[in-house]
């Protein structure tokens, strides 16, 4: 089945500019009160067409009774709203709804839209940021419903005075704060990412950073490294004897360092895929995904990861071959909801995929009966509601439901059923926004 979407306005790319914003009463007792925007906000499904490079992004609104419904059913033949994209497009809402936010990936801009109910979105503001990151390629996180970081590395091999002996490659950071209501760039900084000595005789630099975290003042962020071979000019295996995460000020973005651990011998990439990595707990700790070399939660605390915490072997309490290489959803109080890849059935590109509820304090894993199989290698979000987990499932190209979970039960079979998913030709949800 081919979908026929609604097409777009053409966008106009210009530097965004600070809004006029409507004056407040002077009469502070007509201030409204904050309503709950939990239950009365509209949310955001969102659709990929395409699972192989360029994809195509569209989005509707949904309210949480919709979302509830058994008997609604969700689909985006005729209806929905193209979100501009190059190579792929990046959304976040903002925490009423009102609200979208998209890196256009490939295209090098990043813009603010209005929702106005159904398909409706109108365009407000969009900012090339190109200049600021010296590619049009960057990646982007929203942080708060103030600010999103854009990040990106360039990378290049150092030779000594002749030209012919390799020394190292270094990595060059380069990251900005965008501000939310202006799309406007407030901060940016350029620096090296800093290295080692052992690890830059092996040819080993870090080549991807991405999902930071903010906590105590201090922006987490999950790094990818490679290993160059100066000999054949080429990437070759990277065997990771560690985990690194890259530590910045903020909002400064000063005082680059990185924090590392070996702790039971974990080691791998952090970076993730489009999808939360790390996230902070009740406590203030980060909850931090090793996205490489099997399925493992480490902990950071107080600047440093905590060594009396260990590790989380997903992979060990499942039983079986997993990877999580994507990102994972925290819903609260120790209990988060993995994607999981089963490497004993295939590579990324398959649909065999698990979604794992993981007990962060107990360390413990449950595979959760989802009666499909699923591709998730591209799924970006899931919103808690009320205080459970709200996932838009499908198999590509078939038809799902939205899964409601209820963190507190341990079943596999712990969630409700919601409203009927419809998909398209090589289409999947990326989301509930």
């Amino acid at each position: 089945m081919n979908l026929n979407f609604n097409k777009i306005f053409k966008l106009t790319f210009t530097t965004a500019a600070a809004l006029t914003l409507a004056s407040c009463s002077n009469d502070e007792s007509e201030t409204p009160a904050t309503p709950d925007t939990t239950t009365t906000r509209s949310y955001h499904l969102v659709l990929g067409q395409g699972s192989t490079k360029e994809s195509t992004t569209y989005t509707q609104g949904a309210t949480l009774a919709e979302m509830q419904d058994p008997n609604k059913t969700f689909s985006f033949t005729g209806f929905g709203f193209e979100v501009p994209s190059t190579r792929t497009a990046r959304v976040y809402a903002s925490n009423d709804g009102e609200t979208i936010y998209n890196l256009n990936y490939g295209g090098g801009a990043v813009t603010k839209f209005s929702y106005n109910g159904g398909q409706n979105y109108k365009q407000l503001l969009n900012t090339d940021i190109q200049a600021v990151m010296g590619t049009a390629y960057p990646r982007w996180t929203k942080i708060d419903d103030k600010y999103a970081m854009l990040q990106h590395v360039f990378s290049e091999e150092k030779y000594d005075a002749t030209g012919v002996i390799y020394q190292r490659t270094a990595t060059t950071v380069k990251l900005a704060r965008i501000n939310l209501e202006t799309m406007t760039v407030e901060e940016n900084a350029t620096f090296e990412f800093p290295w080692t000595e052992a690890e830059a005789t092996q040819g080993v630099y870090v080549s991807r950073i991405d999902a930071p975290v903010v906590a105590s003042g201090k922006l987490y962020y999950g790094a990818a490294k490679s290993k160059y071979d100066p000999i054949t000019a080429a990437k070759i295996t990277m065997e990771y004897q560690d985990v690194e995460t890259l530590v910045v000020d903020y909002p400064s973005l000063k005082m680059p360092r990185t924090i590392r651990t070996d702790v039971d011998n974990v080691a791998g990439s952090t970076n993730g895929y489009r999808t939360p990595v790390a996230h902070k707990d009740e406590d203030g700790a980060i909850l931090q995904l090793i996205t490489s070399n099997g399925a493992t939660i480490t902990k950071i605390k107080n600047g440093v990861y905590d060594t009396s915490y260990g590790t989380f072997n997903i992979a060990q309490a499942l039983g079986y071959k997993a990877e999580a290489n994507t990102g994972w959803f925290y819903a609260g109080n120790g209990i988060g909801y993995v994607p999981v890849l089963n490497t004993d059935l295939g590579g990324s590109s398959s649909s065999n995929w698990d979604l794992i509820r993981v007990d962060i304090n107990k360390k413990t894993a449950v595979k959760m009966n989802i009666p499909f199989a699923m591709w998730l290698r591209q799924y970006q979000w899931a919103s808690v509601i009320e205080g459970k987990l709200y996932m838009a499932l499908t198999p590509i190209g078939g038809e799902g439901n939205i899964y409601i979970f209820d963190p507190a039960s341990t079943s596999a079979d712990g969630f409700k059923v919601g409203a009927k998913l419809k998909t398209g030709t090589d289409a999947f949800y990326l989301g509930v926004y």
